[in-house]
């Protein structure tokens, strides 16, 4: 069952270009039953491809390797919808499940976040994976030194507000609209 597997994720990521055209073929493909290692894209196997000893008239099969459940279970992910999440977790971030579900194109937010949550963080995978960072907490030192310049929090915070007329804010660089003062190097 282990090598099964193992054989089936490296089939998963495997790239498969067309044996006529030589492009990548993403998604469906059509597989040859009699010859070996013969792929064909659509479009070639639409316009009746021949190469080699290869004929279009040998039997064939349709071939998508990330359209059945990876994982199996609960909600059936397909490989494709699996590589899409991960894909929009590290593209949008996690917790904008909207966006994240719309990359997805199959799923809802609320199934995009159970996956993810059940799969990826609280599933085999997480305790695998998140156990070790979340024992490790980190320790946090406080590095700054008290200030007690002429313009320390401590002097200035008794300091009385200003009273300035507008006028002499202005000269003095105000800006009301940013309600704060320019800075001139």
């Amino acid at each position: 069952m282990l090598i099964y597997n193992i054989i089936y994720f490296a089939d998963l990521f495997a790239k498969v270009n067309c044996t006529y055209c030589q492009e990548e073929i993403n998604g469906v493909r059509v597989q040859c039953s009699v010859c070996a290692d013969f792929d064909l894209c659509l479009q070639c196997f639409s316009s009746g491809a021949e190469a080699g000893t290869h004929r279009n008239d040998h039997p064939y099969r349709f071939m998508d390797h990330c359209a059945v459940s990876v994982f199996g279970g609960r909600g059936n992910w397909t490989g494709r919808e699996q590589l899409l999440l991960l894909d929009a977790i590290e593209l949008y971030g996690f917790g904008n499940w909207e966006l994240i579900s719309r990359h997805v194109e199959t799923r809802t937010p609320e199934e995009v976040k159970e996956e993810y949550t059940l799969r990826y963080l609280d599933g085999n995978i997480g305790k695998a994976t998140w156990h070790e960072i979340g024992d490790c907490r980190p320790i946090l030192h406080d590095h700054t030194h008290e200030d007690k310049g002429p313009l320390s929090p401590e002097v200035t915070c008794r300091l009385p507000p200003l009273d300035a007329t507008p006028e002499e804010a202005r000269q003095l660089g105000y800006m009301p609209h940013r309600d704060d003062y320019e800075r001139v190097s």
